[in-house]
């Protein structure tokens, strides 16, 4: 069971980063990457993700281990998910548009801003209500009264 919890919350975050990637990139489909020229968006949009979601999973799970309250989980991983997530769009923006021309740092970041920060809030909001409804974080928090029923 515990196998399933984590393949269940790799394959959530993997697909909500993709679909932020793709669609916060998508009109960048038609330039070419400058690290790579036959590549398309799509192969960056799939293959960027698995390392983020790798990370994300092995830290949810780090997390739920040590800290005990959902909501507060929930938030640093949301958190977590927002930043990778930014980082994956900077990443394929400065690839495929900031390389061919000239953009200053705050260029670069206000331009992923304002490609992605709707697709972003959206992934974030479903992971959390994902996160919040689904069992994946169980606190096994054991009352002081249930547990001098069993040493009793």
């Amino acid at each position: 069971m515990k196998v399933l919890k984590i393949i269940m919350f790799f394959v959530i975050v993997y697909v909500l980063s993709v679909f932020t990637a793709y669609f916060s990139m998508i009109d960048y489909e038609d330039t070419v990457s400058s690290s790579c020229l036959e590549c398309s968006l799509v192969r960056d949009v799939f293959l960027l993700p698995v390392f983020s979601s790798i990370v994300l999973t092995f830290l949810f799970f780090v997390f739920k281990k040590v800290l005990k309250k959902r909501m507060f989980i929930s938030i640093v991983i949301v958190l977590l998910f927002i930043t990778f997530s930014f980082l994956n769009n900077y990443y394929i923006f400065i690839d495929r548009v900031s390389a061919w021309s000239s953009f200053s740092l705050k260029g670069e970041i206000l331009g992923v801003v304002s490609d992605s920060y709707l697709y972003l809030i959206t992934s974030a909001a479903i992971l959390f209500m994902v996160l919040m409804r689904l069992n994946i974080i169980n606190t096994n928090i054991v009352s002081t009264s249930e547990s001098t029923q069993f040493h009793e």
